[in-house]
C-alpha cells in the first residue's frame, strides 16, 4: 500500500488513540475538559500560562495555538510537534507520516489485522464517548451539590452579610442591581482552596495528603438553557476585609475558580431584565448585555433595568453563550482591556460567534481600568 493510499486509515487511527498521541507529544499537558491542554514544546512558553488545545471529542483532533495562532487538523498537529514547527515542507509531512505508522504499528500488520485494529478502535471510541457523558453528569452533579452547600441568596446568613460588604465595596451594592436573579449567588463563610491543599503522586494518581485552608466564597451557578445548575464560579474572599482572597503566587493560584463543566452553554445570569423571568419561562425579548466578569458585568447592568445581563466567567464560555435564546434581542459585549494577543484573538473569534446569531450587537470597551468595574470606582 502506498504512503498516499494510507492516509485516511493513518488519520483515523491517530483520532481513536488522541488521548495516547496527546500523552506522547505533549507530555506535560493534562486534560481539562473536552481540550487537552498543554504549554507548546515548539516555541518553549513554559513560563506563560499554557495555550496549546487539543480537542479530544466533537473534532476530535483539531488543535490550535492561542498564543501564536497555529492550528490545524491532527496530521499537522502529528507534523508540527515533529518537526519543530515546520508545516510546510514535504519532508515533515512525510516525517509525520512514519511516525504515525510506527505509533500506530501499521507497518506490521496484515490487512486483516488493520481491519481489526479499526474495529477495536471503534469500539473502544463509543466505550470512551459513553464514558465521557457519564464523567460529565458526575460533574455537574457534584458542582450543583457543591452550589446547594451554600447559604441562600436572602437567608440573612453572616456569609451573605460579608459578600454583599464586598460588593458594595467594588461599588456594586446587591441591592442596586435590577431584576436581580436571586438563585444565582449561594454564600459560605468555609470553602476549601483547593490550589493549596498538598498532594503526592503514586502510580500515576494524585493523592490529597493535606486539605487546603478555608475561607469566606461567594457561589455563582453556571447555569444551562434549560436552567440546570451545570457548573459553579467560586470567588473567594480575604477573612480579614472584603477584598477578594490575596494570592501568593498567580502561576498556580487564583482567587476565583471555575468548577464543573462549562460547555452546553452554561452563564452566570446576574439581571432579568424587566420581565423578571430567566430564559426558560421568559417571553419577551430584551437586550442582553455580557461580559466576562461578574463584577464588569453588574457594573454596566445596574445601569440597565432595559437589559439582562449574563456573565460568561471566560471568554470560551462567551463563545458558546446561548444568545440564539428567544429572550434576547440584541447583544451589548463589554471587552475588558486584554493584556495579552492571545485574548484579544479570543475576543475577535466570539464577535464572529456574535456575527453568526444574527441578532444586532456591538462591543463596547471601557475607558479606565482592566474593566467596567475599574472605571466606575474612577467616577
Amino acid at each position: 500500500m502506498s504512503q498516499h493510499n494510507d492516509l485516511p486509515e493513518i488519520k483515523q487511527g491517530l483520532k481513536d488513540r488522541i488521548d495516547a498521541v496527546c500523552l506522547r507529544l505533549l507530555p506535560d499537558g493534562r486534560r481539562m475538559g473536552r481540550l487537552w491542554v498543554s504549554n507548546n514544546p515548539v516555541t518553549g512558553d513554559y513560563r506563560q500560562t499554557p495555550e496549546f488545545k487539543v480537542a479530544l471529542t466533537r473534532d476530535v483532533g483539531a488543535w490550535k495555538d492561542w498564543r501564536t495562532g497555529d492550528k490545524g487538523d491532527v496530521i499537522k498537529l502529528v507534523q508540527y510537534l515533529t518537526s519543530g514547527g515546520d508545516m510546510t515542507s514535504r519532508d515533515s509531512f512525510r516525517q509525520a507520516l512514519d511516525w504515525s505508522r510506527d505509533f500506530l504499528g501499521l507497518r506490521s500488520m496484515s490487512p486483516q489485522q488493520r481491519r481489526q485494529m479499526s474495529a477495536r478502535a471503534a469500539e473502544a471510541r463509543q466505550e470512551a464517548e459513553r464514558k465521557e457523558a457519564e464523567e460529565r453528569i458526575g460533574r455537574m452533579l457534584k458542582a450543583e451539590k457543591l452550589f446547594h452547600r451554600g447559604y441562600q441568596d436572602g437567608a440573612a446568613s453572616t456569609a451573605e452579610a460579608y459578600a454583599r460588604r464586598y460588593f458594595a465595596v467594588r461599588g456594586i451594592p446587591l441591592e442596586t442591581w435590577p431584576n436581580r436573579d436571586l438563585a444565582t449567588f449561594r454564600f459560605t463563610e468555609a470553602q476549601e482552596f483547593w490550589a493549596r491543599a498538598q498532594f503526592r503522586h503514586e502510580n500515576g494518581r494524585r493523592i490529597k495528603i493535606v486539605e487546603g485552608p478555608r475561607f469566606p466564597c461567594i457561589y455563582a451557578a453556571g447555569r444551562l438553557p434549560t436552567g440546570q445548575v451545570s457548573a459553579v464560579h467560586m470567588t473567594f474572599l480575604d477573612p480579614m476585609g472584603p477584598r477578594k482572597l490575596p494570592i501568593v503566587d498567580p502561576k498556580t493560584e487564583n482567587s476565583k475558580v471555575m468548577f464543573g463543566p462549562w460547555d452546553g452553554g452554561a452563564i452566570i445570569r446576574l439581571t432579568h431584565g424587566p420581565e423578571g423571568q430567566p430564559p426558560e419561562t421568559a417571553r419577551e425579548a430584551h437586550p442582553l448585555i455580557m461580559g466576562e466578569g461578574i463584577e464588569t458585568t453588574a457594573s454596566m447592568a445596574r445601569t440597565a433595568p432595559e437589559a439582562r445581563a449574563w456573565a460568561a466567567g471566560s471568554l470560551a464560555n462567551m463563545l458558546h453563550a446561548p444568545v440564539w435564546l428567544p429572550c434576547v434581542s440584541s447583544i451589548v459585549l463589554l471587552k475588558d482591556h486584554f493584556k495579552h494577543k492571545t485574548t484579544e484573538k479570543q475576543f475577535d473569534q466570539v464577535c464572529e460567534a456574535m456575527d453568526r446569531s444574527g441578532k444586532p450587537w456591538i462591543a463596547v470597551d471601557s475607558i479606565e481600568g482592566n474593566d467596567f468595574n475599574d472605571l466606575i470606582q474612577e467616577v
